[in-house]
């Protein structure tokens, strides 16, 4: 995907992934580097976020930049995880890698190799319960219980 046809809407793509780079940068902050003027910052906060929500190749253009970023530090999905599985392993001797994992786990957010947001085989249809009983038992399917028991 080349650079957006709207100046503007490139120019916070980039700062949004500036911005994701270095954790004190908001995307209301980003808006305004884009060069949107509004009154103060919890302004800038909310028309950030419409402009994000309504405006999908924005979001689409921040997803291919990290991508790109990815294949230019030559970071994947196999390196990442070899890197936590070395943490995991230094740190049962230590107890003093938290930060450390913190950060390969922050590496791997930043370069959207992995989310917070939970897969789809997770999403639970509630519609098909009967009774409180099924409901039950979907509220806990969809939070990781496979097979929940009646207990």
């Amino acid at each position: 995907m080349p650079a957006l046809k709207n100046p503007r809407h490139e120019a916070f793509a980039q700062a949004i992934l500036f911005g994701l780079l270095n954790s004190t940068y908001s995307n209301g902050r980003a808006y305004q580097r884009a060069g949107y003027l509004t009154s103060n910052q919890n302004a800038s906060d909310a028309a950030a976020s419409r402009l994000l929500r309504k405006v999908k190749p924005i979001l689409d253009r921040v997803r291919e930049l990290q991508a790109t970023l990815a294949t230019e530090t030559k970071e994947t999905r196999e390196k990442i995880i070899a890197e936590l599985n070395q943490l995991n392993e230094r740190a049962q001797a230590k107890d003093a890698y938290g930060a450390a994992v913190s950060a390969v786990l922050g590496k791997a957010k930043v370069l959207n190799l992995m989310s917070d947001q939970p897969q789809d085989t997770l999403r639970v249809d509630f519609n098909s319960a009967q009774s409180l009983q099924d409901i039950g038992r979907k509220l806990l399917q969809s939070v990781g219980f496979c097979e929940p028991d009646d207990v």
